[in-house]
């Protein structure tokens, strides 16, 4: 796309994000994902010609990111989710840091007074008015770089000289990649192994007094459990704008467990010396989170294609708008348990012979038990929306079907989504598991299990409902070569 005919592209991400901001200083939930209208800021603003312009909105996107952590709390603590207070700690922390990256300059005032105490908040009745606050903040108009003109219209006679545009000093992050990849928006990385990091920045115009830019890391992870490199670039020969691209190795010392969160990185621009009053402004994309989990070391139902299955289920669900992460990590739970039970199901043909809904919901139900992390937590046959429930953890709705016609894939359970999805809409709850058991007469060999295992959308897409078919009444693999 041309960028003299960019200027509007500002215009759906800031509606997206002030849609999603009124919702939440309503108390209702946000259609819009804040994190991901955060990202599309970060990548409009990294092309605006004005430096002013381009820190308020890297500034409004990291304002939205602190918002949302603070919209999940409130969620969490409504639920009565355990630990709910970690995204207010997030929040705050995110707070702290985002404060110091964007000191006190005109641009970016009002942000600052909308988001002002935050670091004092207590109550969750405080957090929709941040978030109506920032909705209220006017934003300017995003202008981006025009095209230079065409040879013939350079060279026409007499044609009046236009004044070179003052260009203000900005650094923008272009692009990250790992091993000769686009940096993802959760990035897998294999753990104690060293990576590749490539950066590629553009720096509109170099400070005469200063000799190099500096491109550092910061997190709020342990040092011990990373080593991320700093980018250090002398000062380039020619005229500006200048395009810098250098690589590096990375490393994530430490793996990850299933339910434990992405490690988060922000990479700051500094000239060295840091000496004078020239104001930068640093915009982009430049947080770079990474999942550093290893499947092949931490397994998790005991079936390397359902564990593979997990953990990119896992990705998808965390980012789910205004989801606790609690509701997350118990489907997961109940997910493991039940997966590990598809595998068994196929290798050693438990579910023989012909079963009813009954006999299953029982030999489910001592499988949950089992699981000391679900144990006592498990409820059968609870009350929910006029109805009641097969199983249910925490109020998660848990619902058994047999049928004994086979079933071929994920999308042939598609009729017994809104019956769950109800019942998670009846507990306040974004999320539904359905486990099938085919308990038809099988004639040929059985299929893979990851390949009957997936996630559906149900009441206008608000539940996330997540299918598993169990595969039973299994021929026996002698019969198969007669």
């Amino acid at each position: 796309m041309n960028r003299s005919n960019r200027s509007a592209e500002t215009f759906p991400a800031r509606l997206q994000a002030v849609e999603a901001l009124a919702d939440l200083a309503s108390g209702k939930s946000p259609r819009h994902d804040l994190a991901e209208t955060a990202l599309a800021i970060d990548d409009v603003c990294v092309d605006l010609t004005s430096a002013a312009a381009a820190s308020t909105y890297a500034a409004f996107a990291g304002a939205l990111r602190i918002v949302d952590a603070l919209a999940h709390w409130r969620e969490a603590v409504l639920n009565a989710h355990p630990d709910a207070d970690r995204f207010l700690r997030s929040a705050k922390e995110r707070y702290r840091l985002w404060t110091g990256e964007y000191e006190p300059a005109p641009a970016t005032d009002a942000l600052r007074a909308a988001l002002h105490g935050i670091d004092v908040v207590t109550a969750i009745e405080q957090a929709p008015a941040f978030a109506g606050a920032l909705a209220r903040v006017p934003l300017p108009i995003g202008l981006f770089a025009q095209l230079p003109k065409p040879d013939w219209a350079r060279e026409m006679p007499h044609a009046p000289a236009e004044p070179e545009p003052k260009v203000e000093l900005t650094v923008a992050f272009l692009k990250f990649q790992f091993d000769g990849k686009p940096a993802a928006q959760v990035h897998q990385l294999a753990a104690q192994q060293v990576h590749d990091l490539d950066i590629e920045v553009r720096v509109s115009r170099w400070p005469e007094d200063k000799h190099e830019l500096r491109l550092a890391p910061i997190s709020v992870e342990p040092r011990s459990t990373y080593e991320f490199p700093t980018f250090q670039f002398p000062k380039p020969d020619g005229p500006p704008p200048f395009t810098l691209k250098q690589s590096a190795r990375a490393i994530l010392l430490m793996p990850q467990g299933m339910h434990s969160r992405p490690f988060e990185f922000k990479y700051t621009a500094e000239f060295i010396p840091e000496r004078g009053d020239q104001p930068v402004a640093v915009v982009g994309h430049r947080t770079l989170i990474v999942d550093g989990a290893d499947t092949s070391k931490y397994q998790v139902c005991g079936y390397p294609g359902l564990d593979n299955l997990l953990y990119g289920l896992r990705t998808t669900l965390r980012h789910r708008p205004n989801v606790p992460q609690a509701e997350t990590e118990d489907a997961l739970q109940v997910l493991i348990t039940l997966c590990n039970l598809a595998g068994r199901a196929v290798q050693d043909a438990e579910f023989k012979g012909d079963w009813d809904e009954k006999a299953f919901q029982k030999h489910v139900r001592a499988e949950l038990r089992r699981n000391p992390l679900i144990g006592a937590a498990l409820d059968e046959h609870a009350n929910a929306g006029g109805g009641i429930t097969d199983l249910s953890l925490r109020g998660l709705p848990i619902e058994l079907k047999v049928v004994r016609n086979t079933v071929t894939s994920v999308e042939a359970c598609d009729d017994f989504l809104g019956q769950a999805a109800s019942y998670a809409v009846a507990k306040s709850k974004r999320t539904a598991i359905v486990c099938v058991l085919d308990s038809s007469v099988k004639a040929s060999e059985p299929v893979l299990p990851e390949s009957l295992f997936g996630m559906r959308l149900a009441a206008e897409g608000a539940v996330t409902v997540l299918v598993l078919v169990i595969q039973g009444n299994l021929a026996r693999p002698s019969d198969l070569s007669r």
